[in-house]
């Protein structure tokens, strides 16, 4: 980032510029003062988000007393500088590279464009400023072939002026150093790789170098053929947990292109492959676009939305009649809105009369709201994004951040290249584990036990924070005597993780200050999730990394909203804020506003509803946003659950694994066609705002809920999102301070108790939300996961994401993504391949006990000995039909990650997988 003013904690100057007497940070440049001032000083190789660079010397400036014009991006202030941007000699030096730079630019480039395209080209607005639409100088030109095979990106080396932002954009945001300059002088040129092309280079399609380039060499294909824009809207992804602010730059009914809003508070003017490039699923041709029915012969028939919603209300009406109000269930979604989540949970408490709703943060960060209420008080990360720009450590475990939250991954990669030091835990080695200064390598299903052997290390070896630990912990000596139990050398044992690593880690850890812990899916996906979670808290408050900037047990929530539909009550357990059903008060308070009376006992978890369907005490079920025949486990027994049901209703944007089963398929509306909120992992609400309407006859999910309910006989007064977030924050006290009108572009992070409150960057600093104000410290033993390996299955499956897909891959397989990603492998050691005789691209058969798929065979060291890896974006590799029932006991999260199977290779000829991209590929970083 180049040196802008950052607050009155650094010096302050004052210095004039252009005749204005100003006062500005010492470290600030003189371009930061100007653009403050609003005073135009052009630039080309100048980026807000990238160190400044001082090579193209068109920010040229007078300053007085200096020997001659100086650059603008590269000069400190001082005090008593005076500074003049209009300078003649300034103006003349900066107007004659310009020209220079034109001498080899293509003028149909520099002429062409509507006025967004003008937005983007840098270029066109700098010669524009000098009044010069052609240059003086002419000779020879560089004619190079325009690349067009990387689905996305664009290159045309004929507009680029080699002015180096997008290799320093690949470096320095996103750390993947894909892009370098190639050739000398005249030859000089911008190469991805080798020079061998986007998709043949390690290139993960994050945007970063289009983002930043100067003059379109390097864009998408689809601005350039819609270059003008009617309006662009500030929105929120509706990807991963990290909540990319985004610009949606629409033309009629279309959406042109997304740009990362610079200032996003979340990732700072960057995004991924899948938040900037992977929108053209909400106009797919497959897309729903009217209520669809079943035939009694199995077919689908378009209705009128009169006449499915009426079958929909009165066929659950009459099952309620008949067998009552919990044999009805709903399942909500954390790809949806806050909103749209409290008005499902709403209609089912209050239209139906059942507490059985539950949304898929069941079968992902469950244990993360037990395990961090139990410990801490509330189910929410303690820290902020931001605060990996400050962390001194980085234990990252059970995540793999470069893939599931690629900004989050790149923030990470670019604070350890600056010094802060790494741990890595995870039975993969994942990509970040090559940059760490540890690597721990653990067995699968043996999170607890390394956890409590790094807190045994911290305790022996006299590294705990005493004076927190006594100050902020309930009573610690029975935790530690537990801890006695779990000396490295027994936890090596259980973990295969060598002592001396443990030990290593654990002084590591403890000795670096501020330290803060990453944790995501392989902690909470096991039989002990909850267990895991608490066990990284107590690592916390014995080094005391709580209550301040850079520290924390910070959760990486794996869809958008996971954060905030359980937030926002759409559980069985909680109404809003994760208050229990069985608490009076605040049933009492909810039944006051809503009108009707609502039962203390919890309804029914997702896993509950297949077991009661298959049972048939459940009878029909409403599917909101989720595919759970695709991602819930044990497909066998949720595929008899769904067969099972009277009524299934699918809420969805296309016809899904699950829409195989329903008998009224509804179409949904996606996150570029509704307004609303989503929260992210670091509970940080954001506005969601409309770019355009649903298409055909589809309408917004917000509308369907509310006509639902009004069928059922349960009208609600709401009349816009706005309207329903008003009632979640007077409901809600750690929500009271927040609206739609409130949140802006940088959202508001809870708690918010108030009207006027900022918001909570950092949670706990003087108490914890316990009854007590203190942490809990909990002993926590090891237990063996549900599945180990065995003759019949020796290898152990874990399952997780890839970086060009997201959950079932219904939105990521209707865009670009598949071409740069377009199967799913099976990672295997290559010890294990050489026993089996299996080679890469080789189709193999992965088998558990409860069925088999086949796909093709990657061999990679990125898994170790025993172990292969599957993601589930793939419906044709059905992975969670291999994987089991075994869940964590208090939750009811299941065990995705721990599946004993077996693998041999397909005997015959087969053709090969289809060609990943090489950045995309299955073990691309060994």
């Amino acid at each position: 980032m180049s040196g802008a003013d950052h607050g009155s904690r650094r010096r302050l100057v004052t210095l004039t510029i252009d005749g204005r007497t100003v006062q500005a940070s010492e470290r600030a440049t003189i371009l930061d003062v100007a653009r403050r001032e609003g005073i135009y000083v052009p630039t080309l190789c100048y980026d807000p988000r990238l160190a400044a660079f001082g090579a193209c010397r068109v920010c040229m400036v007078g300053v007085a007393g200096a020997r001659g014009p100086v650059a603008a991006c590269t000069t400190p202030v001082r005090e008593g500088m005076v500074v003049d941007t209009h300078d003649p000699t300034a103006q003349r030096v900066a107007r004659g590279v310009v020209e220079l730079v034109l001498s080899d630019h293509p003028p149909e480039a520099l002429a062409g464009g509507g006025d967004a395209a003008d937005d983007r080209n840098e270029l066109r607005q700098v010669a524009r400023h000098f009044g010069l639409a052609k240059s003086r100088y002419e000779g020879e030109r560089h004619a190079y072939e325009r690349d067009d095979r990387h689905p996305y990106i664009k290159m045309d080396l004929n507009e680029c002026i080699v002015c180096g932002r997008c290799v320093r954009a690949c470096d320095e945001i996103q750390g993947t150093f894909a892009l370098a300059y190639a050739g000398r002088g005249w030859d000089t040129k911008i190469v991805a790789g080798t020079d061998s092309g986007f998709t043949d280079s390690a290139c993960v399609s994050c945007g970063a170098c289009v983002s930043t380039c100067p003059t379109g060499a390097l864009d998408e294909g689809a601005f350039r053929q819609l270059a003008t824009v009617d309006r662009t809207v500030t929105t929120t992804c509706a990807y991963c947990g990290v909540g990319c602010s985004l610009e949606v730059h629409v033309r009629g009914d279309a959406v042109v292109a997304i740009d990362p809003a610079l200032d996003g508070p979340s990732n700072l003017g960057h995004t991924c492959i899948k938040g900037r490039f992977a929108h053209q699923y909400a106009r797919a041709g497959d897309r729903l676009t009217s209520p669809l029915m079943r035939r009694a012969d199995g077919s689908w028939r378009e209705a009128s939305w009169d006449e499915a919603m009426g079958f929909v209300s009165a066929r659950m009406l009459a099952i309620r009649e008949q067998h009552g109000p919990d044999a009805i269930a709903f399942i909500s979604s954390s790809r949806c809105t806050n909103e749209e989540n409290y008005l499902l949970m709403k209609l089912a408490r209050a239209a139906v009369g059942t507490n059985n709703v539950d949304n898929c943060s069941r079968v992902c960060h469950s244990p993360t709201s037990a395990g961090l209420i139990a410990s801490l008080g509330e189910s929410g990360g303690t820290n902020s994004f931001a605060d990996i720009d400050v962390t001194a450590c980085l234990f990252v475990t059970g995540a793999n951040p470069t893939e599931g939250h690629p900004v989050v991954g790149a923030r990470m990669k670019e604070a350890r290249m600056r010094g802060a030091r790494l741990i890595v835990a995870d039975p993969r080695r994942i990509e970040l584990a090559a940059m760490a200064d540890l690597y721990l390598q653990l067995r699968p299903g043996t999170n607890v036990a390394l956890y409590n052997g790094l807190a045994h290390v911290i305790v022996r070896d006299g590294l705990v924070d005493r004076a927190f630990v006594e100050a902020r912990a309930e009573p610690a000596e029975a935790y530690f005597e537990h801890l006695k139990g779990y000396d490295p050398g027994r936890v090596e044992a259980i973990t295969g993780v060598p002592a001396r690593l443990i030990e290593e880690a654990a002084h590591l850890y403890a000795a670096s200050r501020p330290a803060a812990i990453f944790y995501g899916l392989g902690v909470t996906e096991q039989a002990q999730g909850v267990s895991g979670v608490r066990c990284l808290a107590n690592l916390c408050v014995l080094t005391g990394n709580f209550g301040k900037p850079g520290s924390g047990a910070n959760p990486l929530r794996g869809q958008n909203n996971v954060q905030g539909s359980s937030d926002v009550g759409a559980l069985p357990t909680y109404l809003t804020m994760y208050r229990k059903m069985a608490d009076d008060e605040t049933r009492h308070a909810f039944e006051v506003k809503w009108g009707r009376p609502i039962g203390p006992e919890r309804g029914l978890m997702i896993p509950e509803m297949f077991d009661r369907a298959v049972s048939r005490d459940l009878r029909a079920m409403y599917v909101f946003g989720e595919d759970i025949a695709q991602t819930d486990p044990n497909v066998q027994h949720v595929e008899e659950a769904l067969r099972s049901l009277d009524l299934l209703v699918v809420h969805d944007l296309f016809e899904n694994a699950t829409a195989r089963f329903a008998h009224v398929l509804l179409p949904g509306s996606s996150f570029l066609e509704k307004t609303g909120t989503f929260t992210n992992a670091e509970r940080r609400v954001q506005m969601v705002r409309e770019a355009v309407a649903p298409p055909g006859n589809a309408r917004r999910d917000l509308d369907v809920l509310l006509d639902l309910s009004a069928r059922l006989g349960y009208p609600m007064p709401h009349r816009s999102a706005a309207d329903v977030m008003d009632e979640i924050a007077e409901l809600t006290p750690q929500l009271h301070g927040v609206s739609h009108d409130r949140l802006g572009t940088q959202g508001l992070q809870w708690p918010v108790p108030t009207r006027d409150h900022p918001g909570t960057a950092v949670l706990y600093p003087e108490r914890f939300a316990t009854p007590s104000g203190r942490a809990r410290l909990f002993d926590v033993d090891w237990e063996p996961p549900g599945e180990s390996a065995s003759e019949r299955f020796p290898f152990i499956l874990i399952t997780g994401r890839q970086l060009a897909h997201y959950n079932s891959g219904t939105q990521t397989r209707r865009t670009g993504n598949v071409e740069l990603q377009p199967a799913d492998l099976v990672e295997l050691h290559p010890d294990d391949a050489a026993r089996l005789g299996v080679a890469d691209d080789d189709l193999v058969e992965i088998e558990s006990a409860r069925g088999a798929v086949q796909t093709w065979a990657c061999v990679t060291t990125r898994v170790a000995r025993g172990n292969v890896f599957l993601s589930f974006h793939f419906p044709e590799v059905k992975t969670n039909l291999l994987t089991s029932a075994n869940a964590d006991p208090l939750t009811s999260c299941p065990e995705y990650k721990v599946t004993a199977v077996a693998v041999r290779r397909v005997p015959g000829a087969h053709p090969p997988p289809p060609r990943t991209a090489k950045g995309f590929r299955q073990g691309a970083h060994d």
